[in-house]
């Protein structure tokens, strides 16, 4: 034991950081662990549109029951409430199941949650619902720090309606963005300045990579060291991953169940 505690204390003040594991779920929900920490985000909902991967009936309840990996998570964040993304009952069960997670995430959300969840009123104390604005909102779960931040759901005027969040999550040594469904809005993106945080792996719509608009703000905006691609269908466009291996050689487009990347 006192080897073990003067390595890790070594290994602080050399600035060595911990490893980061990315699990991928299915559509744009992925498992972020870094020792015992754990983030999941986006991968509590059940089967719902075709054209999209989902979680099976047995991980879901794998991950509800708590079975390794998806033992003592600290954090759920949910980008929106559409339901390849998020489902009121499955999320309702996995936070009454683990009184010792909280989630973050819109306050449309976290509304959708206590009113369509049976049991939503046993669960409000693990919730936190942000209301919609145009500032980065910073929380600190567990050690785990978390910006959250607005940006409109891509489908223009017919989606404005929806309550898109963005979340830049310190796991590990290493800041990781998802970004849900945003639209591609480089006014918005200039705005929050991601870049100055120095984002070392970004999740990111596969669109984002295959369109002119969507390169220029990774490029400009975002500036990532790692790329990583979500939201592929299941009948992916080739045309598409051609244009993502042209414009991002060295990215990776996460497109099967438990499929892993560390960093």
């Amino acid at each position: 034991m006192k080897y073990f505690f003067s390595l890790t204390l070594l290994f602080l003040c050399l600035g060595i950081q911990a490893q980061v594991k990315i699990t991928y779920i299915a559509n744009e929900g992925v498992l972020i662990q870094s020792g015992d920490q754990k983030v999941i985000i986006d991968a509590l909902f059940d089967k719902y549109y075709d054209d999209y991967l989902h979680p099976s009936e047995d991980l879901l309840e794998t991950m509800i029951a708590g079975e390794a990996p998806y033992n003592n998570v600290n954090l759920l964040l949910s980008t929106h409430v559409h339901r390849d993304h998020f489902a009121p009952t499955v999320t309702g069960r996995f936070l009454k199941g683990h009184p010792e997670t909280r989630l973050i995430s819109s306050a449309q959300l976290a509304k959708s949650l206590a009113d369509d969840y049976a049991e939503g009123a046993s669960i409000t104390a693990q919730t936190e619902g942000i209301v919609r604005d145009e500032a980065i909102h910073e929380r600190t779960v567990e050690g785990i720090k978390v910006h959250a931040f607005f940006i409109y759901h891509a489908g223009g005027s017919r989606t404005r309606s929806i309550e898109n969040m963005g979340y830049i999550v310190e796991l590990g040594g290493l800041r990781i963005l998802h970004l849900g469904d945003s639209d591609m809005n480089p006014e918005r993106f200039a705005a929050l300045d991601l870049k100055s945080l120095n984002i070392d792996i970004a999740m990111v719509p596969y669109w984002y990579m295959a369109d002119e608009t969507g390169v220029k703000i990774i490029n400009e905006s975002i500036q990532p060291k790692h790329l990583l691609g979500i939201h592929f269908p299941i009948l992916g466009s080739d045309l598409a991953k051609e244009n993502i291996a042209k414009n991002f050689p060295e990215a990776h487009v996460l497109t099967k169940v438990h499929e892993e990347r560390s960093y």
